[in-house]
């Protein structure tokens, strides 16, 4: 049992009545609009590129080029929802040992089917589980393998962990059953777990998004008690030894202007909030972040670790540019073979993480064909593996092999005393991929905590100005001697005129 004694709910400001906010066409979305939507000749998983705020680094090709347009609202209901969510702040939850490392084991994607069900119909074709050798069963024996190998003080399930379209199609309402079933071998052990929910939990469900929160009833869940997807918790044997876990909703399905409808605004805004609070507190441990869709910002980054196999999934698939699909070399020596399956939204997530440097590392899914671990701007991001055989994995077959064994990531952090991340005594993060036959060696990696960014000398003279109790009488100042040299002026033009 993980008892909590309090928790807090970080909410954005008041919302203004209806008649003060402008009346928006509807986009399912709780961020802005990044770009334009892409023609529909480019493949579906592609992000947008030029995006406000969001510049991509040199390697992006010429092929994928889109021109920016203006944003798109989100509509006045979404924007209600994302103003009550927020980010929610949970009590510290015991888990590990005094003076060991925090060991947390990630699960992604296994796209669970309910129990008895053999068919799953596509646009395309309707897929028989048995003759294809789908099931459940290798998603169940890889968890069970797993937790017996690993061992680990947590496990974070980031999202599209039950697929709700067979649900729907076979009007099924025990995801609960189904995911508690799959669970046994975390609950058995008793292991502290975790979920934030992907696009595909509750897609074509007969039930919704906000039931998928009855998850958190389970037995040994660390989020027991949470409001919402988004909330953050301080884990491990202490409050002093500790590490800082973020979980986010990444978004839903929306249609093909903006693919998902990326992290909530008021998340964000919850994130910078308590990020600042817990600063200011004296809090120094280590932070990770886990969502199931990944950042525009993971796009086109060259992996330290790892592969990116999407880009190869799709031209298997046909659902590529034919310049892509007759010179796949030159795409992929131009580096814009380094697609990733996010949102055309843009959040501001990455930038202010980017900025803080109290998250090391961010931990998704959602690229079934993606393991790799990147890093961009100071900040860590990386991917799990799924370990599981259900039609999605594969796209019903049509995205071809995996590139990679079934296995899980695996992160290890030594917290070294939870207010004690200094130069000379910093927090140590290892990550690696554990298969079903052990470590693989060549996935090592240790993630080094970012320093945080220090603003410019143009933008700490800006903020000197704007926090001066003096800035009016600047303004006011400045505005003075501007009249009076355009007055100068005007008399000095004026003279001449009439002498001429």
């Amino acid at each position: 049992t993980h008892h909590r004694s309090h928790s807090t709910q970080l909410d954005s400001p008041e919302e203004p009545s209806p008649s003060s906010l402008p009346s928006f066409p509807p986009a399912a979305s709780h961020a802005r609009l990044a770009g334009k939507a892409l023609p529909s000749f480019l493949p579906s998983f592609l992000p947008s590129f030029h995006l406000p705020c969001y510049t991509p680094p040199p390697s992006s090709s010429p092929f994928f080029f889109l021109p920016s347009s203006t944003n798109w609202p989100h509509s006045l209901a979404d924007t209600r929802r994302a103003r009550a969510q927020g980010m929610q702040s949970l009590a510290h939850v015991p888990a590990g040992k005094a003076g060991a490392p925090i060991r947390i084991l990630q699960i992604t994607d296994t796209h669970l089917f309910p129990d008895g069900v053999v068919t799953f119909k596509t646009p395309k074709r309707t897929v028989d589980m048995k003759k294809e050798n789908y099931s459940n069963e290798t998603a169940e024996r890889m968890l069970k393998i797993l937790v017996e190998k690993v061992k680990p003080d947590i496990v974070i399930f980031t999202g599209d962990i039950i697929d709700g379209r067979p649900f729907g199609e076979h009007k099924r309402s025990d995801f609960v059953e189904t995911f508690e079933k799959f669970l046994r071998p975390v609950i058995d052990t008793k292991i502290a777990w975790s979920f934030t929910p992907g696009n595909h939990d509750d897609d074509g469900a007969p039930y919704s998004r906000k039931d998928l929160l009855k998850l958190y009833e389970l037995p040994c869940c660390l989020s027991a008690g949470a409001k919402t997807f988004n909330h953050t918790v301080l884990v491990g044997p202490s409050a002093k030894e500790c590490v800082r876990l973020w979980f986010f909703d990444s978004g839903e399905n929306a249609d093909e202007r903006i693919k998902y409808t990326s992290f909530d605004l008021s998340a964000v805004q919850g994130y910078c909030a308590l990020s600042d609070k817990y600063h200011k507190a004296g809090e120094r441990c280590l932070g990770l972040a886990y969502f199931h869709i990944p950042f525009p910002e993971y796009a086109y980054n060259k992996p330290i670790r790892g592969k990116l196999g999407l880009f190869d999934a799709a031209r298997h698939k046909g659902i590529v540019p034919p310049v892509a699909k007759l010179f796949p070399s030159l795409v992929k020596l131009a580096g814009s073979h380094r697609v990733v399956g996010s949102s055309r939204l843009d959040s501001g997530l990455f930038r202010e993480m980017a900025r803080r440097a109290n998250v090391v590392a961010t931990f998704c899914g959602h690229d079934h064909y993606n393991d790799a671990v990147m890093r961009r701007d100071g900040l860590f991001l990386c991917y799990g593996r799924v370990c599981s055989r259900t039609p999605p994995i594969d796209w019903e077959g049509d995205g071809g092999e995996l590139p990679f064994d079934f296995g899980a990531r695996v992160v290890e952090v030594n917290p070294n005393g939870g207010h004690s991340n200094t130069e000379e005594k910093p927090h140590k993060c290892i990550t690696w991929i554990q298969g079903e036959s052990g470590v693989e060696e060549d996935s090592v990696f240790q993630l080094h905590p970012a320093k945080p960014q220090k603003p410019s000398a143009l933008q700490s003279c800006f903020k000197t100005v704007a926090e001066s109790k003096n800035l009016p009488r600047i303004a006011h100042l400045v505005v003075m001697i501007a009249l009076a040299a355009y007055i100068l002026m005007y008399s000095e033009n004026r003279t001449k005129e009439d002498d001429a």
